[in-house]
């Protein structure tokens, strides 16, 4: 990923965090509460297709192995017929943000995703849990627990990504749930 981006996508995982702190702070007022909850998820989230879309910009652009199907898929972009040629297109293509984190991992790990991998179903709950608030059916209640263990979940899921494809952990690792911001 090139440094601005991946300043832009560290600063939103760190706000997401902030806000998860804030939450807590608030846990006397329900309703601020669960507003700085709704905001961290959905920040939180953010920050999980920022990371994603960057690794797979650097994959389509930094000569990575990829088919154009392949191609086509992590960048979100459509094949176009050109002169006798299949070529990546410029028109988006929308895929599943999970079906996208599971082809880089299985390509770049070298290995299926099993029952045995937590983090592949914990990443499923959380984006279910985000789809949850953002396309509401009932009324929905979400915790600081389970805003907590979904932040959990996005970090893990970058470091599994970041260990298979650069064979390194993700920098922000270190910091955990802690967030860098200060008031």
């Amino acid at each position: 990923m090139t440094n601005n981006f991946d300043e832009f996508t560290n600063t939103l995982f760190n706000e997401a965090k902030f806000l998860l702190e804030k939450a807590k702070s608030f846990s006397n007022n329900p309703s601020i509460e669960s507003s700085y909850l709704h905001s961290s998820l959905l920040l939180g989230m953010s920050a999980l297709e920022a990371y994603v879309n960057g690794i797979s910009l650097e994959l389509v652009e930094g000569g990575f192995e990829l088919s154009l199907n392949e191609k086509a898929l992590i960048s979100e972009r459509d094949i176009i017929f050109n002169k006798g040629t299949f070529q990546l297109g410029t028109k988006l293509k929308m895929q599943r943000l999970i079906d996208r984190i599971d082809f880089i991992y299985c390509k770049y790990s070298n290995k299926p995703i099993s029952s045995q991998d937590t983090w592949n179903q914990n990443i499923k709950q959380t984006i279910k849990l985000r789809n949850d608030l953002v396309h509401p059916k009932s009324e929905l209640t979400i915790t600081y627990s389970q805003v907590e263990s979904a932040l959990q979940n996005i970090l893990q899921t970058i470091d599994v990504l970041y260990k298979a494809v650069y064979k390194t952990h993700v920098p922000i690792l270190n910091y955990g749930l802690l967030s860098t911001l200060t008031e």
